[in-house]
């Protein structure tokens, strides 16, 4: 497991490190009285994608079956898959598309970059620079652009560790293939072809979980592989936070002396700074998402790139940047790497910024809430949707749940004598998250749950607490009882399924 912060320095996730009680602190009311979202809006915050961010002109929602543009009415216990709006970040999206056209785009990059390094950095450092992507899939593609920058003419082996948890796109993308059939520049894209005949990759899959859904540790097998390719360009890619919450045994990075670069994926981003910056440290690149915990639309990216790579970087002569010009735009490389930009195009792509706008709102206020009060409320909920579940026969929980993030909670469903298998589960999900309930309390008639992530020949689904989630409950006073009905609902349309 990482290790956690101390009580001294820095707090879990991005919480200040506030001394006030738990029981004395009260959630200032939250602003924003937007509940519809303007049409110009709409369209932004669904611009700069691939094909997973549209809409569909008939049923106006994406893949997950919600439109991204919904403000209220969505109880949402799955930002582990997808977040929409919200009355906050559509008061903070209004404002910055204010300044967006005042302003420009050169300048709120900058400042939210500025921002991003206030959030991240430990006062009076500056460890990283800040690669853009327009979802965390595409970032898998800029170890192998740096691979070839550093190691020209080398055959490249990516090592990718929890797969099957990490999503179809981010597998594609890490064989150096098209994982879209659109890139952010809105050009159709040649889905799964490789980016380039002269790219020479290998990869080798550590799975996340064996047969029975236990979590696996595969650091050996890792190290061997590692030897075995000294002679390759080596990617180490780790896990901390896939789909489950699983979180990679970090001593590898200590045990291996080799020469290679290191990426660890915390694209659910419900992880400490103190974390971060240990990691940066330990010379990892390291994959963000702020569509996830921080519950912005999807999707957005970035990637942070300790100063020694990018030093490196700096100085570095391989020819491949080429490549990678439909992927990547040149606003989305740091200032830091002129050389790099100018061999890319130049594209404001306002809809991913947006995103990131809604994200970084997000972490300013979760950021405020004194440490041990978001920690309480967590592990709260998490105690009580487990003994939610454990209650009814038709639910079981994965196992290894104290390996896992607290705020991702992960089941299986009986059906009689068997399980429901992955296309099962996506038809109860889909029952759950299309279908109005009037049994919840408060403005809300529809719910969001974690989409199915199936291992092996088996599949769990999931239920996942957000920032803004959680400061709601903060606000509520930490009533549940939604989240005992979200489960009543689960159990209902599954027992439909099974009759």
């Amino acid at each position: 497991m990482p290790e956690m912060p101390s009580k001294s320095r820095e707090s879990p996730y991005l919480c200040a490190d506030n001394p006030v009680p738990a029981q004395r602190f009260k959630q200032k009311p939250m602003p924003g009285t937007i509940d519809q979202c303007p049409a110009h809006i709409a369209s932004l915050i669904t611009s700069g994608g691939d094909e997973r961010i549209t809409t569909d002109a008939g049923t106006g929602s994406n893949k997950y079956f919600v439109n991204p543009a919904e403000v209220t009415g969505r109880l949402n216990r799955g930002s582990c898959t997808c977040s929409t709006l919200n009355p906050y970040s559509l008061e903070r999206l209004m404002i910055f598309h204010e300044r967006l056209a005042e302003e420009g785009f050169e300048k709120l990059r900058r400042e939210q970059v500025s921002r991003l390094k206030t959030l991240l950095n430990y006062e009076g450092e500056d460890k990283f620079e800040i690669f853009f992507a327009p979802s965390g899939s595409d970032l898998s593609y800029l170890p192998l652009l740096m691979a070839g920058m550093l190691y020209p003419g080398k055959k490249i082996h990516n090592l990718l560790t929890c797969p099957e948890e990490l999503g179809t796109g981010t597998q594609i993308a890490a064989l150096g293939r098209y994982f879209m059939q659109a890139n952010q520049f809105g050009e159709e894209m040649p889905y799964r072809d490789l980016l380039s005949e002269d790219i020479d990759i290998e990869v080798s899959n550590f799975p996340a979980r064996d047969v029975d859904g236990r979590i696996m540790d595969h650091n050996q097998e890792l190290r061997a592989v590692i030897r075995a390719h000294s002679d390759q360009a080596r990617i180490g890619n780790l896990v901390i936070g896939s789909k489950s919450g699983i979180e990679n045994n970090l001593n590898i990075l200590f045990e291996v002396e080799d020469e290679m670069l290191w990426v660890v994926d915390l694209c659910q981003f419900r992880n400490s700074k103190r974390l971060v910056n240990k990691l940066l440290d330990l010379n990892c690149m390291i994959m963000l998402t702020g569509s996830k915990f921080y519950q912005s639309p999807p999707f957005c990216g970035l990637m942070l790139v300790p100063r020694q790579i990018i030093r490196r970087l700096q100085s570095a002569s391989g020819p491949v940047a080429a490549t990678f010009t439909r992927l990547f735009s040149r606003q989305d490389i740091p200032e830091t790497l002129p050389d790099l930009r100018r061999q890319f195009r130049d594209f404001h792509n306002e809809g991913l910024m947006a995103r990131w706008e809604c994200a970084i709102s997000e972490m300013e206020a979760y950021d405020a809430i004194p440490r041990q009060v978001a920690q309480e409320m967590i592990t709260t909920w998490n105690s009580f949707v487990r003994q939610e579940l454990i209650s009814r026969p038709i639910f079981e929980l994965m196992p290894n749940q104290e390996q896992t993030n607290k705020s991702i909670i992960s089941f299986r469903v009986r059906c009689q004598d068997r399980y429901l298998d992955h296309e099962e589960l996506r038809r109860v999900f889909e029952a759950v998250v299309t279908d109005s309930h009037n049994t919840l309390s408060g403005p809300y008639h529809k719910i969001f749950i974690g989409q199915p992530v199936a291992y092996a020949d088996k599949s769990f689904i999931r239920l996942a607490l957000g920032s803004y989630d959680l400061r709601q409950l903060l606000d509520s006073g930490g009533n549940l009882d939604n989240d005992r009905t979200i489960i009543d609902i689960l159990e209902q349309k599954a027992l439909e399924l099974c009759s």
